[in-house]
């Protein structure tokens, strides 16, 4: 009797045991995070690109050091406008110098969430490139 109560016992267990490695497998499963180049409706800035420039002219700061070095010119950046409007992963992609290249990347870190890209009517990850201008005039 306590043999095969034993048994029994063991049999549970090893159930158990196999059973919670195949889920923490199955937890494990990392899917590959897709983010688009283009959609079906790209995302847009809280009241459009009006808006979005407003935002720029209002926020961007032109560093002092290129202020006083007379660098002037566009710095072409790019980040991802992810599923829930928010901005992540912003970097340069044409540099103008380190200080405005860091001024580039400071306001885009504080840009308000976007209205998210669509593709087939569902909210998805995409790359939003963005020029921003260094003039002195």
């Amino acid at each position: 009797m306590k043999d095969t109560h034993m048994r029994r016992l063991s049999g549970i267990l090893w159930f158990l045991l196999v059973g919670s490695a195949i889920s923490f497998a199955q937890e494990k499963t990392v899917i590959p995070r897709q983010i688009l180049t283009s959609a079906g409706q790209m995302p847009e800035f809280p009241g459009g690109n009006d808006a979005l420039k407003t935002y720029l002219a209002k926020s961007v700061r032109y560093p002092k050091s290129a202020y006083k070095k007379g660098i002037q010119g566009r710095v072409l950046a790019r980040f991802i406008v992810e599923p829930d409007g928010s901005v992540s992963d912003p970097e340069i992609i044409s540099s103008l110098s380190e200080d405005c290249d860091k001024e580039t990347l400071r306001v885009i870190r504080k840009m308000p969430r976007w209205h998210p890209a669509r593709q087939n009517n569902a909210f998805v990850a995409v790359y939003y490139t963005l020029p921003i201008t260094f003039s002195l005039e």
